[in-house]
């Protein structure tokens, strides 16, 4: 599975993207976010905040219960704000 971060996300995690394999027991982009939340301490506030991120798999938006596969593309935004 590839993770790609955008924007200061990718300060956070550390990376750019990182290629990983799926986790024991992640199903949904939701569980992704919390797996990642446990290995990545520096993305662990902001995984936790619900509904700050939007997230695509395979370059489709997707709500945290759609489900993921070990061959996704997964990229995570962080909240948009201007005005």
């Amino acid at each position: 599975m590839k993770i790609i971060y955008f924007s200061w996300l990718r300060t956070k995690a550390g990376t750019p993207a990182e290629e990983i394999g799926l986790p024991d027991g992640v199903t949904t982009v939701g569980g992704l976010l919390d797996h990642l939340g446990e290995v990545r301490p520096g993305l662990r506030d902001v995984l936790k905040t619900p509904g700050a991120l939007r997230c695509t798999v395979n370059r489709r938006y997707v709500d945290p219960s759609h489900p993921v596969a070990a061959s996704d593309e997964v990229s995570i935004f962080p909240p948009v704000t201007g005005g």
